[in-house]
């Protein structure tokens, strides 16, 4: 008879207000505090000094490229005609961390869906590292961190290369425990994320979710808050402009929504059959993007992204114009069991027992384990409001093992109304790199 064991990876990224969340955390949703001992340690880079930009190889923003690409490939599988938030800069991690651990045909497969190639794991562990140093460091008035851990079963210790792995190139602090309470086990993990989120993702898993049979959790935490561009005295978006307006759904029904309104010289890029809007966050390194499909065929425009490298849109940016905006305030939280969507997209071996390849992640034990991965859980949340952005993602990737196997002249005009299903996304400018992505379709 099988013995089944579960090990999870669980990468949590998010858009949040910066501060410190005590011990004793309470959840907003239900006022119960949550008592942890010897809470996991945070460990990430934490810049000083502002840097120009980030610093990528050719190779490097080769992989920034197909990263994007598998952004809108994603994206595209996830849609289904309601609105959601997801994040494929957090899949991206959660996927490089658990690739630490294989080999063979499977690690090939993660690594060919994150787009590194023939580069191997010694590439896909440098990019990580980069983005990781850097980007927290572009802008100084965008709070972002980065910060990673692993909570580890006492009686399954991890291989020493996979274990300096974490601690060199993720900055993960590594801490072991007795896993035989689950509700320990969650609230420790639960009380990580609410520190690392500001209480803004509470609850990461319950107590029924951990396996008796759990080995380890990975976990990776990116937080940011940032407000719109602007000043105190010359804001992006009044309050007192915002108003109701109509909005119509891809059905040709129209709802009320929201409407934020601005006029400035923003960025905007006028493509085949949509238009994209560039909104810039802090000191114009961050910026939310909208694309706005010209007719109401928001899938003929998910179609559209397969064929149009972001790299494409950026180089297609023009500032010329006034550009009258109207966006709806909005928020979305949904939650995907991406394993069909994975597959689909290029990884099957990782997913079939037996024949997945896990090979460095644990010390080998007097019986052989084999491992796979059972599912991947990605549930994100974001918020878009006149003062800025504020959003999270939580991805969670459980593995299973067995031991079977111009001045005074009129201005040029556009209007970027909003008024109909969009795609949005989040990015970083200088290196191109997407952080969060979307669709408002009002429903």
């Amino acid at each position: 008879m099988k013995k089944g064991f579960v090990y999870a990876v669980v990468c949590l990224l998010a858009v949040v207000a910066c501060s410190k969340v005590p011990v004793n955390v309470k959840n907003p949703s239900s006022n119960v505090p949550v008592n942890v001992k010897n809470p996991i340690t945070i460990s990430s880079p934490s810049p000083t000094e502002q840097i120009t930009k980030v610093e990528l190889s050719n190779a490097q923003k080769g992989y920034v490229q197909a990263g994007n690409a598998m952004a809108f490939r994603f994206l595209k599988q996830l849609y289904h005609g309601k609105n959601l938030i997801c994040s494929p800069l957090s899949l991206q991690y959660a996927l490089a961390m658990t690739a630490n651990g294989a080999s063979g045909e499977t690690l090939q497969e993660i690594i060919d869906f994150l787009g590194y190639g023939d580069e191997g794991m010694d590439a896909l562990n440098a990019y990580s590292k980069i983005l990781l140093e850097q980007l927290p460091a572009v802008d100084l008035d965008v709070t972002l961190k980065v910060t990673d851990a692993l909570l580890v079963n006492d009686e399954f210790p991890l291989l020493p290369s996979f274990k300096q792995a974490m601690e060199e190139t993720y900055y993960a602090a590594v801490d072991n425990m007795d896993f035989s309470d689950p509700a320990q086990v969650a609230a420790r993990i639960n009380e990580w994320a609410g520190r690392n989120t500001n209480g803004f993702i509470d609850k990461v898993l319950e107590a029924d979710e951990i396996s008796e049979d759990a080995v380890a959790f990975l976990m990776n935490a990116l937080y940011f808050k940032a407000k719109w561009a602007g000043s105190a005295h010359d804001p992006m978006f009044l309050e007192r402009s915002t108003t109701e307006g109509d909005f119509t759904l891809s059905s040709g029904t129209k709802s009320k929504v929201k409407m934020m309104r601005n006029m400035d010289y923003h960025r905007y890029a006028p493509m085949d059959g949509f238009t994209v809007l560039a909104l810039p966050y802090a000191n114009r390194k961050f910026y939310m993007y909208f694309l706005l499909p010209d007719d109401n065929n928001l899938e003929g425009l998910l179609e559209k992204l397969q064929r149009t490298s972001w790299e494409e849109i950026q180089q297609s940016f023009r500032s010329d114009a006034e550009v009258y905006v109207r966006l709806p305030k909005f928020d979305i939280e949904n939650k995907f069991n991406l394993n069909e969507t994975l597959k689909a997209m290029g990884i099957n071996r990782a997913f079939r027992a037996g024949m997945a390849q896990f090979d460095r992640m644990f010390a080998p034990k007097e019986e052989e384990y084999y491992y796979w991965i059972g599912k991947v859980i990605q549930k994100a949340r974001i918020s878009v409001a006149e003062w800025g952005t504020e959003a999270a993602a939580v991805t969670v990737v459980e593995m299973e093992a067995a031991t079977e196997a111009g001045p005074g002249e009129e201005p040029k005009r556009v209007y970027f109304y909003a008024d109909h299903p969009f795609v949005f996304a989040i990015g970083e400018s200088t290196s191109g790199t997407i952080l969060f992505e979307g669709v408002f379709s009002g429903e």
